[in-house]
C-alpha cells in the first residue's frame, strides 16, 4: 500500500511539475508589449503595435519614422509587476526606449533593440477578424477593417473604414511576405497621388534592394510613358504586427485618375442592373466562349460573360485595358482571349466583358499581331503596325524594358490599352512589375543571361506555354517585341526615343535620383530585413552592411546597363544560341502530341468543364 501511495504521489508531483512548467512557458510565450506614439490612446488602437521576437529570442521595437523613441507609450500584457530598464512599467505611460534595453516580467528578462524607420510613411490596418487567416487562405477573399495612413511627418492621409483587404499577385503571392490590394471607403489622395479608393501594397519580397519597382516607375514616368503607376514607400503594420517595407501604388485600372479610358465595366454593370435589378451580382452572369482549364492553350478563342447586349453601347465606343499572360494563368480570369499564334491576354477592362466586346478587342489585337508577324508588314486588311498602334508608346516601352533587362516583358505583366472615344489606337503600357529585373534574375531563359548588364535580352524574349501534360515549357514562340525589334523601322524609333527621352531619365534614376530614393528608404529597409531575416542576421549593423552591398550592386548594374544601351541600341540584334538537336526533336514531337490533345479537348468541348 505504501508503495502504491508513493507511486501515486510521484505521479502527482510529476504532473504538478509538468503543469507548472507548462503554465510558466505559456505565460512567457504570451507575454507581449504593445507600443505606440503620443497619439495612440490604447493598445486596441489601429496604430498600436506589438514588439517582435526573432528566431533567436531577441525582441525588437520597429518604430515609424515620425514617432519619438524617447516618448513611446507602453502596455504590458501581465498581471504582475513589470519593469523597463529598472523603472516600473505603468500601462499607457510614456517611456524613453533608448536604442536598447531590458524589460523584466516576473523572473524573466527580455532584451530589446529599437529600430526606427526612415523618411517614409506608415499604413496601419486592423481587420474585422483580427487576423489575416482568411485572406491568406484565399487570395480573392475580401475582409473589411479599419485603416490609418500617415506621411513621413506623421500627417494623416486617411483615417477611416477599409472596404476590404485582399491578396494579389501570382508568383509573389506564394512568398511569406505577401502583397495585397486594398480599397478605402472613400476616394482619397494619398502621398500626393491622384485620388482613388483602390490601391496596391507591393511587398518587393524578391528584391533585397527594395528599389527596383520604384526606380523603373520613376524612370518611365520621367521618360513620358503615360499612366505609369504612382507610388510611395511605406511601412506596413497589420493587426498590430510589423509586416515590413512596402510601396503603395496606384492600381492598373480604367479610371480618370489611372488609365483614362472609358470604363466599360461601369457600362456593363449599369446594363445588368437595368435588366436584373440594383443588387445584381456580376459574378452570377453565365459565361460563354472557351473558359475551362485548358482555355489558355486554345488559339483563336475568347471568353466572356453574358451581359445583355441590347442594353450596352457598341464595342467600338469604349475603352479596353488588357494584359499579356501565361497560358496556365488564363483560366483564373473572367474574360480574355488567345490570339491565333497562341498569345493569351486577360482583360482588366472590361473585366466582365460581353461577347461583342471580346470579339472586338480580340480581333483588333489579332490585326496588330498579323501586321507585326507578316513578311510585308501588313495584315490581310492592308493595315500596317503603325496604322493600328501608337508607335511612340511601343518604342518607349521596349526601351525601358530593355534597360531593365526584364524577363517578363512581352510575356506577363505586360499591359496595353485602347480607347475608341479618343484616337482608337492600341498603346503599350503602363509599365509594371520589375522586382526580378535589373540583374536580379539568375534564370537563363531563351539563351539570355539577365545578370549581364552588357547583353541584349528583351529583344530575344519568347512566350511559352505549359502543355496539357504539365510544366514542360516546350512550346516557345517569338513574342511581339521579339518580332518588332527585328524590324529596322521600329529599331530606328527606339533609338530616336532613347536619345530624346529615355537616356536622360535612366541616367537620373541610376544616379542622383537613385541615391535620393535609397537614402529615404534605407532605415525602413533595415527594419524590413531584420523582420524577414533576409540576410540570416538580426544584427542592425550586419543587416545595414548586407543591404548596402545589395544597393551598390543594383546601382552598378543600372549604370553599366545605361551606358551599354546608349552605345548599342539602334541596330537589329542577332542572337546565336546553341541548340541541342536531340532535345529539339523531343520538344517538337511533344508539342505535336500536345496540339493533338488540344484539338480533342476542343472537339469534345471539354475546355468548359
Amino acid at each position: 500500500m505504501k508503495k502504491l501511495v508513493s507511486v501515486f504521489l510521484a505521479i502527482v508531483i510529476s504532473l504538478s511539475s509538468a503543469v507548472f512548467f507548462n503554465l510558466f512557458v505559456f505565460a512567457e510565450e504570451n507575454f507581449t508589449v504593445t507600443f505606440g506614439g503620443d497619439d495612440v490612446d490604447s493598445p486596441d488602437s489601429v496604430k498600436a503595435v506589438e514588439w517582435w521576437k526573432d528566431g533567436n529570442g531577441k525582441y525588437y521595437f520597429f518604430i515609424p519614422s515620425y514617432w519619438d523613441a524617447k516618448s513611446i507609450k507602453l502596455w504590458a500584457s501581465s498581471d504582475h509587476d513589470v519593469t523597463i530598464n529598472d523603472v516600473d512599467l505603468v500601462n499607457g505611460q510614456t517611456y524613453d526606449l533608448g536604442e536598447s534595453g531590458t524589460i523584466v516580467n516576473l523572473n524573466d528578462s527580455y532584451e530589446y533593440t529599437v529600430v526606427k524607420s526612415g523618411d517614409v510613411g506608415s499604413v496601419f490596418i486592423t481587420t474585422e477578424s483580427g487576423s489575416l487567416d482568411n485572406v491568406h487562405a484565399d487570395k480573392n477573399y475580401k475582409e473589411k477593417g479599419a485603416i490609418a495612413i500617415y506621411n513621413n511627418k506623421g500627417k494623416a492621409q486617411y483615417e477611416g473604414g477599409l472596404d476590404y483587404i485582399k491578396g494579389r499577385g501570382n508568383a509573389s503571392w506564394q512568398n511569406e511576405k505577401k502583397p495585397y490590394n486594398i480599397k478605402l471607403d472613400s476616394k482619397t489622395k494619398l502621398f500626393g497621388m491622384a485620388k482613388s479608393k483602390k490601391w496596391c501594397l507591393i511587398a518587393n519580397n524578391d528584391d533585397l534592394s527594395l528599389m527596383r519597382n520604384s526606380i523603373v516607375f520613376g524612370a518611365a514616368a520621367d521618360a513620358g510613358l503615360q499612366y505609369t503607376p504612382e507610388y510611395s514607400p511605406i511601412d506596413l503594420y497589420i493587426n498590430g504586427e510589423y509586416k515590413g517595407a512596402y510601396i503603395i501604388t496606384s492600381k492598373i485600372e480604367a479610371d480618370s485618375n489611372r488609365i483614362d479610358v472609358e470604363n466599360l465595366d461601369d457600362i456593363n454593370e449599369d446594363a445588368c442592373v437595368e435588366a436584373y435589378g440594383k443588387d445584381f451580382d456580376m459574378d452570377t452572369l453565365e459565361r460563354g466562349g472557351k473558359y475551362g482549364k485548358y482555355a489558355g492553350l486554345l488559339e483563336g478563342s475568347y471568353k466572356y460573360v453574358n451581359v445583355p447586349e441590347d442594353k450596352i453601347a457598341t464595342p467600338t465606343d469604349g475603352g479596353y485595358v488588357l494584359e499579356l499572360e501565361l497560358a496556365n494563368r488564363y483560366y483564373d480570369e473572367i474574360s480574355g482571349f488567345v490570339s491565333d499564334r497562341g498569345q493569351p491576354a486577360i482583360m482588366k477592362c472590361p473585366e466582365y466583358g460581353s461577347k461583342s466586346q471580346m470579339e472586338y478587342i480580340s480581333d483588333y489585337f489579332q490585326r496588330v499581331e498579323d501586321a507585326v508577324y507578316s513578311d510585308n508588314g501588313k495584315n490581310s486588311k492592308g493595315e500596317s503596325f503603325s496604322d493600328l498602334v501608337n508607335v511612340e508608346s511601343f518604342a518607349k516601352y521596349y526601351d525601358i524594358s530593355e534597360w531593365c533587362s526584364n524577363m517578363d516583358s512581352g510575356l506577363t505583366s505586360t499591359y496595353f490599352y485602347l480607347d475608341n472615344t479618343k484616337d482608337g489606337l492600341l498603346y503599350a503600357g503602363p509599365v509594371w512589375d520589375y522586382d526580378i529585373a535589373l540583374g536580379n534574375n539568375n534564370i537563363i531563359r531563351f539563351g539570355c543571361d539577365y545578370t549581364n548588364p552588357e547583353e541584349f535580352t528583351v529583344c530575344f524574349g519568347r512566350y511559352y506555354r505549359n502543355t496539357v501534360f504539365g510544366k514542360y515549357d516546350i512550346d516557345e514562340k517569338p513574342n511581339l517585341f521579339n518580332v518588332l525589334t527585328d524590324k529596322p523601322n521600329f529599331i530606328a524609333e527606339c533609338k530616336a526615343y532613347w536619345d530624346s527621352d529615355i537616356y536622360d531619365a535612366v541616367c537620373a534614376w541610376s544616379g542622383d535620383k537613385f541615391d535620393e530614393y535609397h537614402n529615404s528608404i534605407k532605415n525602413s529597409a533595415v527594419m524590413n530585413h531584420i523582420r524577414w531575416n533576409s540576410f540570416g542576421s538580426s544584427s542592425v549593423s550586419e543587416v545595414e552592411e548586407a543591404y548596402e552591398k545589395e544597393v551598390s550592386g543594383l546601382k552598378t548594374f543600372a549604370s553599366k546597363r545605361t551606358e551599354f544601351l546608349n552605345s548599342n541600341i539602334g541596330t537589329v540584334q542577332v542572337q546565336n544560341v546553341k541548340t541541342n538537336p536531340v532535345l529539339k526533336i523531343f520538344k517538337k514531337g511533344l508539342t505535336g502530341i500536345n496540339n493533338l490533345f488540344e484539338k480533342i479537348i476542343v472537339f469534345f468541348r471539354l475546355e468548359n468543364k
